[in-house]
């Protein structure tokens, strides 16, 4: 006791009860950074994916083309189709309005049973937004198990479908990662890559920790009887919603089983550069007034306690005796060790690569962009959000 009487004599005598608070302060913002990247996002390099059992359930896959896309032709199908799996179906509703597409699709429908076609006709009058087009495909599915992507995204692997579907062994909503794929500007494609995966992190670690709250559109699942029977997707009027929205939707009534492997992703391309990435982040971001308070909390407290604790570390160091300074320098330079070392095991677990370089300048910008596109969608409309 002594000791510690002491101690706070000389803190109250080399920088006085304000002194104490800042340093008090900036220790406590370490902790809760320390809380989130060691027992938060720590989990995911070291957690199990669900084993594979003695069945194989078949899957139906369902995705949306919303325009002629003959790279999805070359390219994307195939991929899908020659998945290394029993039983599974590809389902497309095809909206792309376009005779020369729609009979390419027709024909290769009729040389693989396991690929088939619902065309959808555009009326301008009755807009039709993913979530009607992505529930006429469901309707179609000849199976109960259910895996959502988009004809932008590319499976990682040969054995996409087969890792996806053990999830449904022992759940009704199995979420996935997906990964984006390098763009022509190398500095802004891994920028772009960083910030889809440390916004990954936050909804994989808390799936992981039993409390999920979104998956992403290009690589979930659910079963048939679970989305009928909670009357499909919410916030019909709204263009987005479908990955986090309806997800929250569903959870009171199914269980949720996470897939993290390098044969598991998939990978989206990166349509435009930074422009086409701040245009998609805001529209997207729109969902967040309408997640549970918990859930708003939860990502509100690690962004806002990292730019506190950068500002408070820089009033320590200005403000405070030299070695009361140094001390909180350090904590900022432990904190930065932490973010290193998880980052680069959290990367290796979701097969991203060269994105590390670009993690300080990200770390540091990340609350102050998130703040930005909270006032920025606040005062202008998003084009495309509603219909």
């Amino acid at each position: 006791m002594e000791n510690l009487s002491s101690a706070y004599d000389y803190l109250l005598e080399a920088c006085g009860p304000w002194g104490i608070a800042l340093l008090a302060v900036t220790i406590l913002l370490f902790f809760i950074q320390f809380r989130y990247w060691v027992g938060y996002y720590g989990r995911i390099p070291s957690y199990r994916n669900a084993p594979r059992g003695e069945t194989r359930p078949p899957v139906s896959v369902a995705l949306v083309v919303h325009q002629p896309d003959y790279d999805f032709l070359e390219n994307g199908l195939p991929a899908l189709l020659e998945q290394e799996y029993e039983a599974f179906e590809i389902i497309v509703a095809d909206l792309s309005g376009d005779v020369e597409f729609g009979e390419a699709l027709a024909v290769i429908a009729e040389h693989n049973p396991r690929f088939n076609v619902t065309r959808m006709v555009r009326d301008a009058r009755f807009p039709i937004s993913d979530k009607m087009a992505f529930n006429v495909a469901i309707k179609a599915a000849r199976y109960d198990n259910l895996l959502l992507t988009t004809v932008d995204s590319r499976p990682a692997s040969r054995q996409w479908i087969a890792r996806m579907a053990r999830g449904f062994e022992d759940a009704q909503i199995v979420i996935g990662y997906c990964g984006m794929e390098g763009g022509p500007r190398p500095a802004a494609s891994r920028m772009i890559r960083l910030d889809n995966a440390a916004r990954a992190i936050r909804w994989l670690s808390a799936a992981m920790h039993g409390k999920p709250y979104r998956g992403t559109i290009q690589n979930i699942g659910f079963t048939k009887a679970l989305y009928f029977g909670n009357g499909g997707f919410n916030y019909l009027n709204m263009n987005i919603g479908e990955d986090d929205l309806f997800i929250q939707k569903l959870l009171g009534s199914g269980r949720a089983a996470v897939i993290v492997s390098a044969h598991s992703a998939v990978r989206q391309k990166i349509w435009g550069g930074t422009g086409w990435w701040y245009a998609d982040r805001c529209m997207r971001s729109n969902a967040f007034r309408y997640y549970p308070p918990r859930v708003r909390f939860f990502i509100a407290t690690e962004l806002w306690s990292r730019a506190l604790f950068f500002a408070a570390v820089t009033a320590a160091a200005v403000l405070l005796p030299p070695e009361l300074g140094l001390f909180a320098v350090g904590l900022l330079l432990l904190r930065f060790g932490l973010l290193l070392f998880e980052m680069r095991r959290i990367t290796r677990r979701l097969s991203e690569k060269g994105v590390m370089r670009a993690v300080p300048l990200h770390d540091l910008c990340a609350p102050l962009f998130e703040a930005w596109m909270a006032v920025d969608r606040k005062f202008r409309r998003s084009p495309g959000l509603w219909r």
